[in-house]
């Protein structure tokens, strides 16, 4: 199951394209059934989950958590929240469509949830890299 909850209104994405790209993760990755929920929220929402959940107090394009072996009460065992207004800010500064570079931060999540990192430069580029070749393979 990929819940998808839409609460932003800055760029135009559909729950089906979200589905499309966590189904694309999992299934390149060997992930099995995806069982996550994804929130597409503003940069005050994310900023404030950042900050409760991992002591940043700023906004950012993504962040992942995954509940493991204890999952949440509604049984998903995973969560990806995105941040609209990042994904359409450097969308902009890029020359990018803002509807992709959300969808690329919901890849980059999923990634996260299925044990990639990105806490280095390499790494980075790596996992920036395999989002985004998993995007075009899905057509997105």
């Amino acid at each position: 199951m990929i819940a998808v909850a839409n609460r932003q209104r800055r760029v135009a994405v559909g729950a089906a394209q979200v589905r499309l790209v966590v189904e694309a993760v999992y299934a390149a990755e060997g992930g099995g059934e995806p069982n996550l929920s994804v929130a597409l929220v503003n940069d005050a929402v994310i900023r404030e989950v950042n900050r409760e959940h991992l002591g940043h107090d700023w906004a950012t394009d993504s962040i992942a958590f995954d509940y493991g072996d204890d999952p949440a009460p509604d049984g998903l065992s995973g969560e990806v929240v995105v941040s609209a207004e990042t994904a359409l800010r450097e969308a902009q500064a890029r020359g990018k469509s803002a509807a992709h570079e959300l969808l690329l931060y919901v890849a980059h999540g999923t990634l996260h949830l299925l044990g990639w990192e990105d806490d280095t430069a390499p790494l980075r580029r790596r996992m920036n890299a395999r989002a985004a070749a998993i995007l075009r393979s899905a057509g997105v």
